[in-house]
């Protein structure tokens, strides 16, 4: 028995060495993070996403630079800024814009910019006029705006009752459009359908368990082969 086990040993290596090199290399998923302000803790819910994104923070100020401080290098920030900057003045904005172009510039890290949505308020005019600025801002730049003025978000419809914040729809509808805006492939919303969660483990518990199946199918007729031989050979 001890001869046969230390026959099969080697071959159950060799085996499984090659199945393990026969599976393609798992690719690892975007690193992404939101940063911003209570739209983006929205949006970090709405794309699950880690969020770095905080109540009150404005684009003037440290706070932005902060987060993107915080943020993995070499990955993609879901900038969400200027609702509460467009609440007051808008003038004087740009040497905070450039400080956060830098900090990113300086990770290598790519910014994906989503503009001020539209609100119910007085300020709405000051809303429009700095949707109209950062995209005058970010055009040829490798920063990516994506303006959040459109009819459905304009509409009214997916406004919360204070006219400023959305609903739990209003900001999926956000995160999607920039999701498609920025091409990003990152992973499933945190909110993700029952259906669509509970086939994924079945899925990969197959793949899984494919390589093993056929390791133990190779180590069993390999013992076969050996038991025959030391019979033929008695």
């Amino acid at each position: 028995m001890n001869k046969v086990t230390a026959t099969i040993a080697p071959i159950f290596c060799l085996i499984a060495s090659q199945t393990l090199a026969q599976q393609p290399a798992a690719i690892p998923p975007p690193i992404a993070v939101v940063i911003g302000d209570s739209h983006g803790e929205s949006i970090a819910q709405a794309s699950g996403l880690k969020g770095l994104a905080r109540i009150s923070v404005h684009i003037r100020g440290p706070e932005a630079v902060e987060q993107i401080n915080r943020a993995p290098a070499q990955s993609t920030a879901f900038v969400v800024l200027g609702s509460n900057d467009a609440e007051g003045s808008i003038k004087g904005l740009d040497k905070y814009i450039d400080a956060i172009v830098t900090a990113a510039e300086h990770k290598n890290i790519k910014l994906v910019w989503l503009g001020p949505p539209c609100t119910t308020k007085a300020w709405n005019t000051r809303v429009r006029e700095l949707d109209e600025m950062l995209a005058a801002r970010f055009a040829d730049t490798p920063v990516r705006y994506v303006s959040m003025r459109d009819d459905k978000l304009c509409s009214g419809g997916f406004h919360a009752r204070d006219g400023v914040h959305f609903t739990e729809k209003g900001y999926d509808y956000m995160w999607e459009k920039a999701r498609v805006a920025a091409g990003f492939e990152g992973p499933a919303k945190a909110r993700a359908s029952t259906a669509v969660a509970s086939s994924e483990p079945v899925e990969l518990n197959v793949h899984r368990k494919r390589p093993r199946r056929v390791a133990r199918r190779a180590v069993r007729e390999a013992i076969d082969r050996v038991t025959v031989g030391r019979t033929a050979v008695k």
